[in-house]
């Protein structure tokens, strides 16, 4: 799973990517860069104990690939977002918009004041226009060849979502027009999740970004950090961290509530295979069927798929083991369209 993290020059994008992957990524290196990148694993409880009962060669957790996309630096740009990092966002599966909400008169924001609200209105049109300069192409180019087809039908609607103030992420599209739009990468159809990113003085408010009612109009998940101090902390050695959060009243661990805020608010899950070689934890989009999972893993998997042995952790371990969960009528075997759910192992049949 990659995310790309997005905002304006200045708004501590680098920091807090240093704080959530534990990175130490140059903070300030304005001008033109390639994007950081670092994968960092998703905590999981069940992952761990099933290596306790499998006792495996190899665990593999979750991951996400974060990458802090390079600023607009410009001089003059009022845009977050130049045709580098456009073209870069197209390879991400979610993004995460870095708000800036502190005051410093030492680091001075590209539009010349400070105002989240703004800040998330505006590259959130920018997300939209990137996508209608293709969609306007494309249309353009169906019409010279007169295919006024179903794919025509379906970008003029997108078209007139956007020319309606409005992301494609909020439109209604069934999974197969999901499916047909995947080539163009749109922007604003990717899950977006807002980062409120304040100062220190801002510490235990209840809103210390300012962005919830924006977020909460527009049905985007929120979470807000204080980003110098969590970059401080992740620096600290781990047995000293929780008094530090505790003694500057910062919460719980960020790095871990935030890869599980984003992995359920981005609409993700896991489900896990098991035995004696691996035990893995795979992402998948909540809604995936049995068929799609199987391709996750592999495309011989999915491409051979005959059904899948299913059992849920929660009854495995009850159970104890696999063989007394199959005793139990737990495990049981599902065909391609099953709903795979946050938490199932899985052990596909397949023949190719």
């Amino acid at each position: 799973m990659k995310v790309g993290i997005i905002g304006y020059a200045r708004s501590g994008k680098t920091t807090i990517f240093n704080a959530l992957t534990g990175a130490h990524a140059e903070v300030g290196a304005f001008g033109s860069r390639d994007a950081n990148v670092a994968v960092v694993k998703v905590p999981d409880e069940r992952v761990e104990r099933l290596a306790e009962i499998y006792k495996p060669k190899k665990t593999v957790h979750a991951e996400f690939a974060f990458m802090d996309i390079a600023p607009n630096e410009a001089a003059g740009a009022d845009k977050a977002l130049n045709e580098a990092a456009l073209t870069v966002l197209k390879n991400v599966e979610a993004l995460v918009h870095v708000v800036r909400a502190f005051h410093d008169d030492n680091v001075m924001h590209p539009l010349g004041t400070v105002d989240p609200l703004r800040d998330c209105r505006a590259l959130d049109e920018e997300l939209q226009f990137s996508d209608l300069i293709i969609i306007e192409k494309r249309l353009e180019r169906l019409e010279k060849e007169n295919r006024k087809d179903k794919e025509y039908a379906l970008l003029r609607r997108c078209r007139e979502h956007i020319e309606a103030g409005k992301p494609l992420r909020t439109m209604e599209l069934s999974a197969m027009e999901r499916t047909e739009l995947t080539g163009f990468t749109f922007l604003s159809l990717k899950p977006l999740m807002l980062l409120g990113n304040y100062g220190d003085d801002a510490i235990g408010h209840k809103d210390p970004s300012g962005i919830e009612p924006y977020a909460r109009e527009h049905g985007l998940p929120k979470i807000d950090l204080c980003g110098a101090m969590e970059m401080e902390v992740a620096e600290l050695p781990e047995e000293d961290r929780a008094q530090f959060r505790q003694e500057l009243g910062l919460g719980e661990e960020s790095r871990t509530a935030f890869l599980h805020h984003a992995y359920d608010l981005l609409g993700l899950m896991s489900f896990l295979t098991a035995g004696d070689p691996e035990v893995h934890a795979w992402t998948i989009p909540k809604g995936t069927k049995a068929l799609e999972a199987a391709g996750v893993i592999h495309s011989d998997i999915q491409r051979g798929f005959i059904r899948a042995e299913v059992v849920h952790y929660d009854d495995f371990m009850a159970a104890g083991s696999m063989a007394k969960a199959k005793e139990a009528g737990h495990v049981r075997l599902e065909g391609k369209d099953y709903l795979v759910r946050d938490g199932d192992i899985m052990l596909f049949r397949f023949n190719v």
